[in-house]
């Protein structure tokens, strides 16, 4: 219960901020992308049922990169080192490129 008090206290502060400055949600959007990303390493990397080592191996580079393109704090990350990555676990990646009103487009990229 105290988690959810606080949680929703935090959600309205972030909201609060949002509405007031645009500087702020820029930050915000790019944090959450930032999660995404390390996110997607990770469930890509855990569904293959592979360790941050042997995906390493598999793509061709360090442990410690694989544990760094996990990271929510890291903003390197590449199109074409997603895109191995994903080759190595067997996963399809799509782009997909929106902006409104009329431009949407959907490129498979493996």
């Amino acid at each position: 219960m105290k988690q959810t008090v606080e949680r929703n206290r935090h959600s309205e502060y972030v909201k609060q901020r949002a509405r007031k400055s645009a500087t702020y949600r820029k930050s915000f959007a790019r944090t959450l992308q930032q999660v995404d990303l390390a996110l997607l390493v990770r469930e890509m990397r855990e569904d293959a049922g592979l360790t941050q080592t042997e995906l390493a191996r598999n793509v061709g580079t360090t442990q410690s990169v694989i544990a760094r393109l996990e990271d929510a704090e890291y903003t390197g990350h590449s199109l074409t080192m997603l895109e191995r990555i994903a080759a190595v676990c067997g996963i399809a990646l799509t782009l997909h490129a929106e902006k409104k009103p009329n431009f949407e487009r959907e490129v498979a990229l493996v």
